[in-house]
């Protein structure tokens, strides 16, 4: 007897990676406000001089490069999450078989 192994989906694979898209998206409107917050100050801070100046001019320099970062972090997060989901989704799809068979051989009468 002969036998096959083989893996049998049950169902079509899908793509859920479109999961990570509405918290991406929440993350590229923060990304927005932070501009908008960082641009507010520096119209405040742009006439002021001084040390109190320049550590503020600073301080909101390394925030905002701090957030854009996270915010670039938290995607990929996010659209690792989604893909490793879509993986173990379409795993559990599908079965591991094994085809026991047996091969019978017709003559041909002539």
């Amino acid at each position: 007897m002969r036998q096959l192994n083989m893996l049998y989906h049950f169902d079509v694979e899908q793509d859920l990676m479109d999961k990570a898209t509405g918290f991406i998206q929440l993350l590229h409107r923060m990304q927005e406000c932070d501009r908008d917050l960082v641009q507010v100050v520096r119209d405040a801070m742009k006439d002021m001089q001084g040390k109190i100046a320049d550590k503020t001019n600073e301080a909101i320099e390394q925030y905002q490069k701090r957030n854009e970062w996270q915010c670039e972090m938290y995607q990929n997060s996010m659209k690792t999450a989604a893909l490793r989901y879509t993986n173990m989704i379409n795993d559990m799809r599908g079965q591991n078989i094994t085809l026991y068979y047996d091969v019978i051989v017709r003559e041909m009468k002539g």
